[in-house]
């Protein structure tokens, strides 16, 4: 990680002299457990080498994924909290135009959240709007027992199943 750079220059009036230098053996100590892969936590490294480790043909399964949304859905519901739902979003907020919610140009789904809000008022109102409408959802959970996103999943394919079929639904 050669090319990150860490200027602390505007922050030297509030650091002690030598403060962040100090902290260099944790950090280096830091990054070796995170290499290594023994550091707390460590089941859950799958990010750490990510970058490198995408395929063309792994970009084309996305890509294909995708179309298939596209092509069958009207709105996308994507189900997950904390970082799961923030990651999903920032992305889509980064790659998007800033006011697309406003657009609607029908060759997208609507991309919704859920998951991360589990009020009862919430989720009636999505799935009043989801009603009538052919939607899909994808489904975030490192863990895969995170109480909010298995909810929320479980109401979802519920009133995916009921509205497309249990086949379609899939």
């Amino acid at each position: 990680m050669s090319n990150i750079k860490l200027d602390i220059s505007k922050a030297a009036c509030f650091l002690e002299a030598g403060a962040v230098k100090a902290f260099e053996p944790k950090v280096k100590a830091a990054q070796q457990a995170l290499e290594e892969g023994t550091c707390p936590g460590n089941d859950f490294l799958g990010w750490l080498h990510l970058p490198s480790s995408i395929t063309p043909a792994f970009l084309d399964e996305l890509q294909a994924c995708a179309n298939v949304l596209r092509e069958n859905c009207e709105a996308v519901v994507v189900a997950g909290i904390g970082g799961s739902y923030l990651g999903a979003r920032a992305v889509i907020e980064a790659l998007s135009n800033s006011f697309g919610w406003l657009i609607q140009d029908k060759k997208n789904p609507t991309i919704l959240f859920a998951g991360n809000n589990i009020g009862e008022d919430y989720l009636y109102e999505m799935t009043e709007y989801l009603k009538g409408k052919k939607f899909g959802v994808i489904n975030i959970s490192k863990s895969g027992t995170t109480t909010e996103t298995a909810l929320t999943f479980r109401l979802l394919k519920k009133q995916c199943e009921a509205q497309r079929g249990k086949e379609e639904g899939k």
